[in-house]
């Protein structure tokens, strides 16, 4: 029996783009798809639910982070065997969500990262986006021991397990939230593995601006820090329990 995949898409004002998303998506998968948005002031709900996904509302923005623990809880509550975070900009090619869960379905990892590197050397994506990336996956690579090259993209897929696991409620309810999953999976032991992604850079894509790709890197810097602590045992944090 093939195991229960269920896609997760967060969202917000994403009208131009969540119904090529969705359509990018292969039909086998298309039962399972679960989009939350959040408090968006366009059409994105009304597409979604014209299209047949099944749709959480935020009242108020949540941010990235809330939005996604929407999601999380979701995809926990439906027994999902595997969930894929899909980010609703069109950004990422969803056609490769085969590939990308192939690795979860051989048992040969936990959790794989769809990487905007290895699909095609993230063409299109600012300098400065492209540098901090670089930076930071370098520095998060070399304490958590693994060998991805992509920490922050935004098509990744992982089992149930990593789901139960790990305490995301905890998290940020900022764009951070994504690098503490990602600490909360390493520490309780899963194995990770990337595929390379074709990635697109247009104008509705989300794109960061310096001020707030800053911000990002230096609150990532900062849960990487608590991360070693935790690790070390030189202290305690709830979330990376």
């Amino acid at each position: 029996m093939a195991p229960k995949t269920v896609i997760v898409i967060p969202a917000r004002n994403s009208e131009k783009t969540i119904e090529n998303t969705y359509r990018e998506i292969p039909a086998k998968f298309r039962d399972h798809v679960v989009i939350s948005d959040n408090a968006s002031t366009d059409r994105t709900v009304k597409i979604a639910r014209k299209l047949g996904m099944k749709v959480l509302l935020n009242d108020v923005n949540r941010g990235y982070g809330g939005n996604l623990k929407n999601l999380f809880l979701e995809a926990r509550k439906s027994r999902a065997d595997i969930v894929v975070l899909l980010h609703s900009d069109n950004q990422y090619d969803a056609s490769k969500i085969p590939a990308l869960i192939a690795p979860l379905i051989r048992d040969e990892a936990d959790f794989v990262v769809g990487s905007r590197i290895r699909g095609d050397r993230a063409k299109g994506m600012p300098l400065f986006r492209f540098v901090g990336n670089r930076i930071l996956t370098f520095m998060e690579n070399a304490c958590m021991g693994t060998n991805i090259t992509d920490m922050h993209s935004g098509m990744m897929a992982f089992s149930r397990a990593v789901l139960e696991k790990s305490r995301f409620e905890l998290n940020s309810d900022d764009y951070v939230f994504h690098s503490e999953f990602l600490f909360q999976a390493r520490l309780h032991g899963f194995r990770f593995a990337e595929i390379g992604i074709p990635t697109r850079y247009f104008k509705e894509a989300s794109s960061a601006d310096v001020k707030k790709s800053f911000i990002y890197g230096a609150r990532t810097l900062t849960n990487l820090a608590r991360y070693l602590l935790h690790k070390h045992g030189i202290r305690n944090y709830r979330k990376f329990d």
